[in-house]
């Protein structure tokens, strides 16, 4: 069947499809027992079917074998009974809908009929009510009296919100313990690190502190070298040469560090500034 012929049966035959009780889709699927609804979208066709309503693009639907669905029926039954005062005629109504797989009505005719009627008892237990202390309440009523507590979709005691309680401020104790340990290792290691630092800083402090001389660079393009305070060459030779520092002319009062052992290949030419001056 083509898509014309068929958008023309599914939206200018009114009178033919508001009676369709099959509606056969381009996937080959089928949807029994629907009825049609108008729709302002002329490119949607709308359906109502015993559990709620479908909508779909009229280019989806296939075909439609026209006749008469429960639907329908209820319609008629439901009119006859709409100012009824009898619970009994909304109870019998929504048995009929259960039966024929009309559950989109089975609630609010149970609902109606308990508005007449309170203690129908086959309504309060379809709809799932449950009767305490004389009194029917709806299940959540019935739950919250028993002493539960609905949390997130599970329904739970109290004893079993504490137990659920005291395992969640575990678990939150348990990671801020870990973080705090984390942060004290990282503490530990940054303060070890500072003292390594400090401790070099130290060493290299005395050791460039005793120097004879000091190191020069000229400009950024020359290699800094050693050169030596113009004292050193005479306090080297008189060291070397038994003179020593004590009671010397500069006596004990400048302490220097021994380039020649910090420096070992400095010493050749120390010694050779020495004998030339």
């Amino acid at each position: 069947m083509k898509y014309g012929f068929l958008v023309a049966a599914i939206l200018g035959a009114g009178g033919l499809v508001a009676r369709a009780d099959e509606i056969v889709l381009t996937n080959g699927h089928t949807i029994k027992g629907a009825r049609r609804v108008e729709s302002k979208d002329p490119s949607k066709v709308i359906f109502d079917v015993g559990s709620g309503r479908i909508e779909l693009d009229a280019k989806q639907v296939s075909a439609v074998n026209p006749g008469r669905t429960p639907l329908h029926e209820y319609d008629g039954k439901y009119a006859e009974i709409q100012r009824s005062q009898k619970a009994s005629d909304f109870w019998t109504l929504a048995v009929w809908c259960k039966e024929n797989k009309l559950s989109r009505y089975v609630g609010p005719l149970c609902e109606q009929a308990l508005k007449i009627d309170g203690s129908l008892e086959a309504a309060h237990k379809e709809l799932g009510h449950e009767k305490l202390d004389g009194k029917w309440l709806s299940h959540e009523e019935a739950m919250e009296k028993k002493g539960f507590k609905l949390v997130g979709d599970r329904w739970m005691t109290k004893s079993e919100i504490e137990l659920l309680e005291k395992r969640r401020l575990e678990a939150r104790e348990r990671e801020m313990a870990q973080k705090a340990e984390r942060e004290r290792r990282k503490e530990e290691e940054r303060e070890r690190r500072m003292a390594e630092i400090e401790a070099m800083n130290d060493w290299y402090s005395r050791q460039v502190g005793g120097l004879d001389g000091y190191f020069y660079q000229p400009s950024e393009f020359w290699p800094p070298y050693f050169r030596p305070y113009p004292w050193a060459v005479y306090r080297r030779n008189h060291q070397y040469g038994g003179g020593g520092y004590s009671g010397g002319f500069f006596g004990d009062a400048i302490p220097t560090f021994d380039i020649f052992r910090f420096i070992p290949s400095a010493t050749p030419l120390i010694s050779t500034i020495g004998m030339k001056k």
